[in-house]
């Protein structure tokens, strides 16, 4: 399940997002369906449950099944021309905002390291004076990270010139803190930034496939779709989910209304009688 999940978001924020989402909506079709076993709600037990029916295959089943067709192949479903362009540029504009200034930090951060060898095998607790390099300042301050009991490290590199150029943290326990050495902490930055710039081309790779979409960035469409029309299935296969997916909403829609209807025919036959 969490292959999947990842296999239909953009990195470890959308990740979440996307896990959040989903279970936030189960937990309140779940809840509902706990409602119905209420005695209150006995007359409306049908209806109730077949609502948290409804929504479980309206809000995630049919939702993430689209999303990860869309995946495998973003011509599976046609949108409107307005809201793919502007779901394109949006992704765009962030793959520009979170992209370009990586190689520039993984540049800097590299010039630091090969400035600052001869202190690389200091430790951070070494590091708590000034301690001057040859294009360098380093300074690092330990302290208590509020909430929680671990403590938190912070690097300050100064230029000569005494204006911050960068700052890097690390977290831990102060006795593991004390022990870690300086090139540690800036190779650690520098694979991370690195993985993100992989991650970055990556998604610009998907971007020009056409493939924009993440669970949490169809969901409103997909919703809507029933009475807006924004989304048109072009693949068989797409086809098929799509009908289903209408089948049962209007089946189980129909359902509850002729449930509703049946209960307050039968109240007016009662009063009538009396």
């Amino acid at each position: 399940m969490a292959v999947i999940l990842s296999h239909i978001s953009f990195g470890v924020g959308e990740f979440f997002s996307t896990t959040f989402l989903i279970l936030l909506i189960l937990s309140f079709c779940l809840s509902l369906y706990m409602t119905s076993k209420n005695e209150r709600y006995k007359k409306s037990k049908y209806a109730i449950v077949s609502l948290s029916i409804i929504l479980v295959l309206h809000l995630v089943v049919f939702p993430f099944a689209y999303t990860l067709m869309l995946k495998n192949n973003p011509a599976c479903f046609e949108f409107k021309t307005s809201i793919h362009s502007n779901r394109k540029q949006i992704v765009l504009n962030e793959w520009i905002d979170d992209s370009r200034s990586i190689p520039h930090k993984i540049k800097e951060l590299e010039n630091i390291k090969e400035s600052s060898k001869l202190i690389l095998n200091k430790n951070l607790k070494e590091l708590k004076r000034l301690t001057f390099t040859k294009d360098y300042i380093v300074h690092t301050i330990i302290k208590l990270e509020i909430p929680g009991r671990n403590f938190i490290a912070t690097v300050y590199i100064f230029g000569k010139d005494g204006f911050l150029k960068n700052s890097l943290s690390k977290s831990g326990s102060q006795g593991e803190l004390d022990s870690t050495k300086l090139g540690s902490v800036l190779t650690s930055d520098i694979n991370y930034l690195k993985n993100q710039l992989e991650h970055y081309r990556i998604k610009k790779a998907e971007l020009d496939r056409n493939n924009v979409w993440t669970f949490a960035t169809l969901l409103p469409f997909s919703i809507s779709s029933l009475f807006t029309g924004n989304i048109f299935p072009i693949t068989p296969i797409a086809n098929i989910f799509y009908t289903i997916h209408y089948f049962f909403i209007y089946s189980i829609g129909i359902g509850i209304f002729l449930h509703f209807l049946i209960i307050n025919i039968n109240s007016l036959i009662k009063n009538s009688k009396l």
